[in-house]
């Protein structure tokens, strides 16, 4: 049986899925790996193509594949492991609706995906998939990138796993984008030709602003990716109504897992 060389990162969005998708390639490379794709694809048919077409019949176990997902996957993927997480619902609400500018409703669409990806994902294999809190990320983002090395079955020392968490802090995270953002404002002012691969476009207007984002294509951080929202924003952002829904909806689900 072939080596394990593909770890998929498949949440929910506003989860925290980028920085994970980030410090798990940064194990595999402080390891001495070459990890792929070194271009991050925006959308889950490209990762899903590259695992069909590379990684499954790779060959050189120098390679490691990291491919992050929005799609709930099988629990019998060949040569793979997966990595998940979750979120406070209500603070994932409000997250996504800030962050794709958009209505409850269709927040409250994507937020209730989480539902089916616990749903799913608490019958896999320990060995085989592994959960992380977002909540913890910030707090405890050592030990979480310690563990996610053990999930690897590799091993990296605590102090290397402090450089990786202070590489993909929220201060460095936040360069990286406003640096991106600063190259390609720099790029249509002077009229330089963009590449689509670093641009997502949400309108048809070229500018970085509300319809259009920058995308760094060696973390596949993007525009507006650091949430500048509390942990509890959502009690006083939300209405009524909406904290009602989202109270009465995942009721169950808060208690399950501990919020």
């Amino acid at each position: 049986m072939k080596n394990i060389n593909t770890i998929w990162i498949s949440t929910t969005p506003r989860t925290g899925s980028t920085w994970i998708f980030n410090v798990t390639r940064e194990i595999y490379r402080i390891l001495g790996f070459t990890v792929e794709p070194s271009i991050v694809p925006q959308k889950d048919n490209e990762m899903f193509k590259i695992y069909r077409d590379k990684a499954i019949n790779q060959n050189n176990e120098n390679i490691k594949y990291v491919l992050k997902t929005h799609s709930i996957l099988k629990p019998d993927l060949i040569r793979s492991k997966i990595i998940t997480s979750i979120r406070d619902p209500r603070d994932l609400c409000l997250s996504y609706k800030k962050f794709m500018k958009t209505d409850f409703n269709r927040s409250f669409k994507v937020t209730k995906s989480l539902i089916d990806f616990t749903n799913t994902y608490q019958y896999f294999k320990n060995n085989y998939l592994i959960l992380i809190k977002y909540e913890n990320i910030e707090k405890e983002s050592t030990e979480i990138i310690l563990n996610i090395s053990k999930f690897l079955n590799v091993s990296i020392t605590h102090s290397q796993a402090v450089e990786i968490s202070k590489k993909y802090s929220r201060d460095n995270v936040i360069k990286i984008i406003e640096n991106k953002n600063n190259e390609i404002n720099d790029k249509i002012l002077k009229k330089t030709k963009l590449d689509k691969k670093e641009i997502v476009f949400v309108s048809k207007k070229l500018s970085i602003n509300e319809e259009t984002r920058a995308f760094d294509t060696s973390t596949g951080f993007q525009t507006g990716h650091i949430s500048q929202s509390r942990s509890t924003s959502w009690s006083t952002e939300f209405s009524t109504n909406e904290k009602k829904i989202l109270n009465d909806t995942f009721k169950d689900w808060l208690l399950k897992f501990k919020y």
